[in-house]
């Protein structure tokens, strides 16, 4: 008889102590790290709300119509092998299961490994690449990416040696450091990886009104439900402040902008965490999250920087959403 549990394996950046010290740092420095809205169920659920409502993705033909042509197009650049998919920050994993499903089609498909700080969302992930590819090998892996430099190591017994790994990465640039996160991949792919990738993009000639002109998907009721959530789980009331949205240069990666949103505090109040309080005093802010924009010029740059050649990009027409084919270059 088959047993109805689902195996999901854990990273050690995911073991109670590493995510005991990360949470206890971002209480401390006030800069909430980005994992923890997404790592438990109810953080999950009102992300995925904020998607559905406002991700270009779901919300628009043409970025269905984007997504739908780069996966078949990049897929079938790959030579006829079998090959892993590695879906990095899968998310609810729809657009991984695209890339499986464009596999299976030419008869490549061998693995699909989802990969997510969440375990509701890399079981999600799981169900949508199940849907997609009825019987796929699915081995879920939960893993902090900021945390995991050994992941190459984390993934090498999870797909039969020697065999093509498509690496996927969507909806990951706008939340990490960019500079960090090509240094990472660099670092994680080997010779004859291939990555398909995408990035939030700033539409226009103008990257800081390009962004602002994209502002509302962020600065809305159901994100500042999400945003708020981690808070209300550690004491503090809805009430005792606000989020407020802005937009940054980012002096260290020249081409893009990034929206924060803080945490304004208006009356006194606390995070709390195992019976520690961390106090919030009126006027002190609290970064809760970073989204980065693009421009194609810039994610070209910086892959280049980091010896990743870009082999072929799709970019929407309305100039907000790019996605990208690379491989590592062979000179590095």
């Amino acid at each position: 008889m088959t047993s109805p549990c689902v195996p999901v394996l854990v990273h050690p950046s995911l073991f109670p102590e590493a995510v005991h010290a990360r949470l206890r740092a971002s209480f401390q420095t006030r800069r909430i790290h980005g994992a923890f809205h997404y790592d438990t169920a109810r953080r999950a659920r009102r992300w995925m709300a904020v998607h559905a409502a406002h991700a270009p993705a779901p919300t628009t033909g043409e970025a269905v119509s984007l997504y739908d042509r780069a996966v078949a197009e990049a897929v079938a650049r790959l030579e006829p092998r079998p090959w892993t998919c590695v879906g990095l920050g899968c998310g609810s994993g729809h657009k991984e299961a695209r890339v499986l499903a464009a596999l299976e089609a030419r008869g490549l498909a061998s693995v699909y490994i989802p990969v997510d700080v969440s375990v509701p969302l890399v079981l999600v992930a799981r169900e949508a690449a199940l849907v997609k590819v009825s019987g796929a090998a699915v081995r879920a892996l939960v893993a902090d990416l900021t945390d995991a430099a050994d992941l190459d190591a984390a993934l090498a017994p999870l797909h039969p040696p020697g065999e093509g790994r498509c690496v996927t990465l969507f909806g990951m640039f706008p939340n990490l450091e960019p500079g960090f996160l090509f240094g990472r991949l660099a670092g994680w792919m080997r010779p004859g990886d291939r990555l398909i990738f995408s990035a939030n993009l700033a539409p226009g000639a103008d990257v800081d009104a390009g962004t602002a002109a994209i502002l509302p998907q962020y600065d809305n009721p159901e994100t500042r439900a999400w945003l708020g959530t981690l808070l209300e789980d550690h004491g503090v009331a809805p009430g005792s402040g606000s989020v407020e949205f802005r937009i940054e240069s980012d002096p260290g990666f020249p081409g893009c902008a990034r929206i924060v949103a803080d945490w304004v505090v208006a009356q006194a109040s606390g995070l709390v965490l195992d019976g520690e309080t961390f106090a919030l005093e009126p006027g002190a802010r609290v970064r809760l999250f970073v989204s980065y924009r693009h421009t194609p010029a810039s994610m070209e740059a910086g892959a280049r920087l980091h010896g990743l050649r870009l082999e072929a990009s799709w970019i929407a027409a309305s100039g907000e959403e790019g996605v990208f084919l690379a491989e590592r270059d062979r000179a590095t």
